[in-house]
C-alpha cells in the first residue's frame, strides 16, 4: 500500500482541477488506474446534490465499499478483485487496470430476493449515473407494487393492503392498521411508539414496495421525538439499530408520484431526503404558513375584523417538515394505488388529541400532543399543502 501511495497522490492532484467527468475521462486515457475511493466520493456527493440522504461507512471492508443513497444498498468495487481485508485502491493486492463496478441493490436489507440490482461502471459521468439509477428505482417500485396481493385490511378505515404493510402502534398484536390510521382516536389500546418506530424501520429497509405513507408517520414521530426518542430507541430493541433518520429527519426518504407531477417536485428523482422535499415544496410555494393561517381562520369562523396579531398562532413549527411529508406521501401513494381509496381520509379526525397525546408522551416529547395546535397543524397543515400542489383532498 505504502509502494501505492504516490501513485495515488500523482492521480488525486490530476483530478482535483476539473468536472468529475473531464476528471474520469482522464484517467481513463492516461493511466490504467481509477481510484474508487475517489469514485465513491463522488457518486454520494452526486446523489446528495440530486437531493438524496446519503449514508456510508467512510472506508472499504472485504475489498468493496459501501453506500447508502436514499432507499439503496451501493457497493464499489474491481470486479473479480476481492482479496479480505485488502483496500480496493492497493496495487499490491489487486489490479488497479481493472475498472471499479458500482452495484446498486433494492431493497436495502435483502431477506428473501432483490427487487433491483443495477450495476455501473465508476467511469460513468455522475449525473448520469444518478438519472440511471433513478429510472431503475422508479421501474423497480412500480414492478413491485404492481404485484402486490391486498389480501388483509386496516383495522380502523378497512381499506385493503397486503398484511405485512399494516402495522401496529399499539401493544396489541391484532390492531394493525394503514399510515393513515395510526393516530385514530378508535384504537383503544396502549401505544407503543418504539414498536412502532421498529417495524417501520424494518418494512422500510426490506420491502420496496411499503405505502409511501408510511414515511410520513416517520417524520411525524422523528420529528415530535428528536434527539430523546432516537436515544431511547437505541436502549429498547435490543439488537436493533435505529435508522440515522430518527435522530436526523432530514436523512428520510419520501417517494415521490411516478406520473404527473406537481411542479414543485419535478426536479427530483423517484424520491428525495425530507429536507430536499421541504426546500423543494417551500421554494414553490413560499407563502404556505400564510395559506395555513387563513385556512384555518376560516376553519375557526374568526372575525376577519380582528387584527391579525391578536389571532392565537396555532402553528407548531417543529411538526411542519412532517406536514409536507404527510401532504406529498398521501400524494404518492395515491398515485401509485389508484384503485384504491386515496388515504386523504387522514384529515377526518384521525390526528387524534388523545391519541397524540398518549404517542407524544411515550417518544418524550416536549410538545403537547393533546393541544389543539398540533391537531390543527397536522389537519389544516396537510390539508393546505395538499392544496397549493394541486391535489384535492375532499375535506
Amino acid at each position: 500500500m505504502t509502494r501505492n501511495r504516490a501513485r495515488k497522490q500523482a492521480v488525486r492532484a490530476a483530478m482535483a482541477d476539473s468536472s468529475s467527468y473531464a476528471r474520469a475521462s482522464r484517467i481513463a486515457k492516461d493511466t490504467p488506474y481509477i481510484l474508487t475511493e475517489d469514485a465513491q466520493r463522488q457518486m454520494l456527493a452526486a446523489f446528495a446534490a440530486a437531493g438524496w440522504p446519503t449514508v456510508s461507512d467512510g472506508f472499504p471492508e472485504g475489498g468493496q465499499w459501501s453506500g447508502y443513497p436514499g432507499p439503496l444498498w451501493s457497493t464499489l468495487s474491481r470486479p473479480d478483485q476481492h482479496p479480505w481485508d485488502a483496500d480496493p485502491d492497493d496495487g499490491d493486492q489487486v489490479d488497479l487496470a481493472v475498472l471499479p463496478e458500482f452495484t446498486f441493490i433494492a431493497p436495502q436489507i435483502v431477506r428473501t430476493r432483490e427487487a433491483m440490482v443495477h450495476r455501473v461502471q465508476a467511469t460513468t459521468p455522475p449525473a448520469d449515473l444518478v438519472a440511471e439509477v433513478s429510472a431503475e428505482l422508479a421501474a423497480a417500485r412500480a414492478r413491485e407494487i404492481a404485484g402486490l396481493d391486498d389480501r388483509a385490511a386496516c383495522v380502523i378505515c378497512g381499506d385493503p393492503y397486503p398484511a405485512h404493510h399494516l402495522l401496529a402502534p399499539t401493544v396489541s398484536d391484532k390492531l394493525t392498521v394503514c399510515p393513515a390510521c395510526v393516530f385514530d382516536g378508535d384504537l383503544f389500546a396502549q401505544v407503543h411508539p418504539t414498536r412502532l418506530a421498529v417495524a417501520l424501520d424494518r418494512l422500510l429497509a426490506e420491502d420496496l414496495a411499503h405505502p409511501a405513507g408510511w414515511s410520513a408517520v416517520v417524520a411525524l414521530l422523528a420529528c415530535a421525538g428528536g434527539q430523546a426518542f432516537f436515544e431511547h430507541l437505541g436502549q429498547a430493541a435490543g439488537l436493533y439499530l435505529p435508522a440515522e433518520h430518527w435522530s436526523d429527519p432530514s436523512l428520510l426518504w419520501i417517494w415521490l408520484p411516478p406520473g404527473p407531477r406537481p411542479a414543485a417536485l419535478a426536479g427530483l428523482g423517484p424520491g428525495a431526503g425530507l429536507k430536499a422535499v421541504v426546500d423543494a415544496v417551500e421554494h414553490a410555494h413560499p407563502d404556505l404558513r400564510e395559506r395555513f393561517r387563513v385556512a384555518l381562520a376560516e376553519d375557526l369562523e374568526d372575525d376577519p375584523d380582528e387584527p391579525e396579531a391578536d389571532r392565537e398562532d396555532y402553528l407548531v413549527e417543529a411538526l411542519w417538515p412532517a406536514v409536507i411529508a404527510y401532504a406529498v406521501a398521501l400524494g404518492t401513494q395515491s398515485q401509485e394505488r389508484p384503485g384504491h381509496r386515496p388515504p386523504w381520509h387522514v384529515l377526518s379526525d384521525s390526528f387524534e388529541p388523545g391519541t397524540l397525546a398518549d404517542h407524544f408522551e411515550e417518544l418524550g416529547s416536549d410538545l403537547d400532543g393533546g393541544g389543539l395546535a398540533v391537531t390543527f397543524t397536522l389537519e389544516v397543515g396537510v390539508r393546505t399543502v395538499a392544496e397549493a400542489l394541486g391535489w384535492t383532498t375532499g375535506f
